[in-house]
């Protein structure tokens, strides 16, 4: 499998380093197009470490590049340089031909260099690359081969930085290391095949472990596999566990939604990677009982929240993996806490619907059920909250906690009865401002997502949603639009005003299963797998033409595709 890195960055599981390809002034840099050294450490202010440039006699040369799961080659008329990931906080740099090198170059406007010193150790110098900006520090040193350094020093800083890995005698082998907070004095030595093959035997394990799929989506079963090994980062700071960040391009951070899509991916053959993908959010969960709607190694932000759908993730994790007594316990005393949150804090007017207070806190964050100010009570937040309702009365039962069961049981059933009665009006679902009870008018697909809720949801109710879910209000021949395509709201690249999203997708899916519907289940699912195939694992959709849109390598795509391919080995073709 070869990796484009202009859409995919090469990296390595459990690193915070990795490297992309870029256009010529991306970014308003007025770099020349090429291959970029990034971090995605949260406290990074700017990604870009450095432009990677390949040379000869000490100048740029044209190059082509060659990238797999566990090597980048870049080749060029008189040699190449191997790149591969030692671990996770080490980069092997190995470099081939005589007079051949690798420049460090800082990348102009953006993060650059502010300095290099040496540092000695037992006789061999290092040199320390400080890069304030991306808040990131290197230790560089060359095993074989050596390093120039050439800056202009000004009393506090550097105006300009460039590094170079140089061959002698026919080639050079630099390692290029993380260091936080110091480097530890280390001796380097690697042997460079050994450590592809470590990293490719790691890439395989992972790949076969994901959830099997038919045979005509094998290729982007494996594509699915990478994105989400290679997006793993290593516990460290506000990350109580290792996870896997929702992309390794521009979204480097786990939001308290999207982990769940992942967890269940996890949940077929890697049951402890599942729970801990799981809990990650949970790890900070505030003591009102609120989660973070974002969190990286470096913060947390509260300033939104996210929906909870995380007592139908449970349910999801329980069909696939056995979940211990302890776990068990950790899960229904966070879910507990979470869904008393809700229902403490976010039901402003008392009439026992739960709100929104903006569209960020429902995960769909510019839809149309938006159009007035909130907060808005929609009914899919009620729909998510009966069900975590439900997940903590099935757990309270499996702890042999009986009055606790029967509580949450008698919750999830007076919630079901407030949302049929406030949420809807002869089974048409409503978007409703607290307190004044304004309706916001809208043609989002938010507003069926109750579909979730299956034959649970009162008849009349569930046969208005399933008439518009079968008709082409909504669905394309790629999926589900999250706005209809006839809206004068409707826009092809507008977020979630028009584009197909993996969630909104298997949520659907899993509703329509849920309602009798496993037919068009497939169907949609099938739509769903034939645009990954075709267009990759991108966090949108264009709903008519089915094209990648946004970010062209993120996690929940991956996961999503393989849980819905993995579901079409078990019913008809389509």
């Amino acid at each position: 499998m070869n990796l484009d890195l202009s859409i995919i960055p090469f990296s390595a599981r459990y690193s915070y380093m990795a490297i992309c390809e870029l256009p010529e002034n991306h970014g308003g840099t007025g770099c020349d197009a090429g291959l970029f050294l990034k971090t995605v450490r949260g406290a990074a202010r700017d990604m870009l470490v450095c432009a990677l440039l390949p040379l000869y006699d000490g100048e740029p040369v044209e190059y082509t590049y060659e990238a797999t799961p566990s090597e980048l080659v870049i080749s060029h008329e008189y040699g190449a340089v191997r790149i591969c990931f030692a671990s996770d906080g080490i980069i092997l740099f190995k470099g081939e031909g005589e007079n051949t090198g690798l420049r460090f170059m800082e990348v102009p406007e953006t993060s650059g260099f502010k300095y290099i010193h040496e540092v000695r150790y037992e006789g061999k110098t290092h040199h320390m690359v400080n890069v304030p900006k991306s808040r990131s520090r290197y230790l560089a040193h060359a095993i074989e081969g050596e390093i120039a350094v050439e800056q202009n020093w000004a009393i506090k800083s550097s105006g300009f930085c460039v590094m170079d890995y140089l061959a002698a005698n026919g080639g050079f082998l630099c390692v290029l290391e993380e260091v936080f907070p110091e480097w530890g004095q280390k001796k380097y030595a690697f042997d460079y095949i050994e450590r592809v093959n470590t990293v490719k035997s790691d890439f395989e394990a992972f790949y076969n472990s994901m959830p099997e799929t038919p045979a005509e989506y094998e290729e982007a079963r494996k594509l699915a596999a990478y994105i989400n090994w290679s997006a793993y980062v290593r516990k460290s700071g506000e990350f109580k566990r290792d996870g896997m960040l929702m992309s390794k391009n521009w979204m480097p951070g786990v939001w308290s939604w999207d982990h769940c899509f992942n967890a269940i991916a996890l949940s077929y053959n890697n049951p402890g990677l599942a729970w801990d993908q799981f809990m990650l959010v949970f790890d900070l969960q505030d003591k009102s009982g609120s989660v973070p709607d974002c969190i990286n190694d470096a913060y947390s932000t509260s300033n939104f929240c996210k929906p909870p759908i995380h007592g139908w993730t449970l349910f999801k994790l329980a069909e696939r993996m056995e979940l211990s007594a302890e776990q068990c316990a950790e899960a229904y005393d966070r879910l507990g806490r979470h869904t008393s949150w809700w229902l403490k804090y976010r039901d402003g007017d008392g009439d026992g619907i739960c709100e929104y207070w903006h569209g960020n806190d429902s995960g769909w964050d510019n839809s149309t059920a938006f159009s007035v100010i909130p907060p808005l009570e929609l009914p899919d937040l009620a729909a998510y909250l009966v069900i975590q309702m439900d997940a903590l009365a099935w757990l309270a039962e499996k702890l042999n906690l009986p009055d606790g069961a029967a509580e949450w049981k008698r919750k999830a059933d007076k919630m079901l009865e407030n949302m049929a009665n406030h949420c809807y009006k002869d089974g048409v679902p409503l978007a409703l401002q607290s307190g004044t009870h304004i309706e916001s008018g809208n043609d989002s697909l938010l507003m069926y997502m109750p579909v979730v809720l299956g034959k649970r949801l009162p008849e009349h109710i569930l046969k208005h949603t399933l008439d518009v879910l079968k008709s082409g209000r909504f669905l394309t021949e790629h999926g589900y639009a999250t706005e209809s395509p006839q809206s004068k709201h409707y826009r092809p690249n507008g977020y979630w005003q028009g584009p197909i999203w993996a969630p909104s997708t298997m949520l659907i899916v899993d509703g329509l299963i849920e309602s009798g519907e496993k037919g068009l289940a497939g169907e949609v699912a099938r739509k769903f797998c034939e645009m990954v195939k075709k267009s990759g694992c991108a966090e949108n959709y264009d709903a008519l033409a089915g094209e990648g849109l946004c970010d062209r390598a993120y996690t929940w795509t991956a996961s999503v595709f393989l849980i819905l391919a993995n579901f079409l080995n078990s019913i008809p073709a389509f």
